[in-house]
């Protein structure tokens, strides 16, 4: 019998079980061909990528192809990442910046000059790992309640105040408040206690 037979709620509890599931054993999953660890990991960092194509770019449209670009990425080197010489977000950030630079120099359609830093020609500058500490924060917010995981996601990476969230999502901005305060408790927990959360997961 097929474990899709065996419960209506098998794939809730699965889906659960991946969002518990550390970043470097999804990747090891998706070099196998599992999709929804795939998923998972595109749920977690698809708004980072697209975030830093928006500050790298200065472009809607070129930073949702950058996200398609760099998780396409994912999906066909997953066997090549070495969980040992970096963690998955910092893997993934390198990823998604040199696929920027990419981007930027299919625009400008002009060659570089001898001697010029690629990186330079992407606006906001090299920063080599300056992105994956908010990364890390994307990671943290999967961990959360959806409902919290909402008003931080829309603050963090939209810039949106709580009357705009309030507006945008048609929660009262009562609820927006006490929620949001919520959340930045339970995230700053995980961050500065990842072990106790993992144990409740447990």
């Amino acid at each position: 019998m097929s474990a899709r037979s065996c419960s209506p709620g098998w794939e809730r509890a699965f889906d659960s079980k991946m969002k518990d599931t550390a970043d470097e054993a999804l990747v090891r999953r998706v070099a196998g061909g599992d999709e929804r660890a795939f998923l998972e990991l595109y749920d977690r960092y698809s708004r980072p990528v697209y975030a830093t194509g928006v500050r790298l770019l200065g472009d809607a449209q070129l930073a949702e192809e950058l996200v398609q670009d760099a998780f396409t990425s994912v999906w066909q080197a997953a066997e090549s990442f070495e969980s040992e010489r970096a963690r998955f977000s910092t893997w993934l950030y390198r990823i998604a910046r040199n696929r920027a630079v990419d981007l930027d120099r299919r625009r400008r359609v002009r060659p570089l000059s001898v001697g010029e830093d690629p990186l330079r020609t992407v606006a906001g500058g090299p920063e080599p790992e300056a992105g994956v500490d908010g990364w890390d924060l994307a990671r943290a917010l999967s961990r959360i309640p959806d409902e919290h995981r909402e008003v931080l996601t829309l603050a963090y990476f939209e810039g949106l105040s709580q009357r705009e969230i309030s507006r945008r999502t048609g929660v009262p901005l009562g609820t927006i408040k006490s929620r949001t305060t919520a959340a930045m408790k339970r995230l700053h927990r995980i961050m500065t206690r990842p072990l106790d959360e993992e144990t409740q997961h447990e």
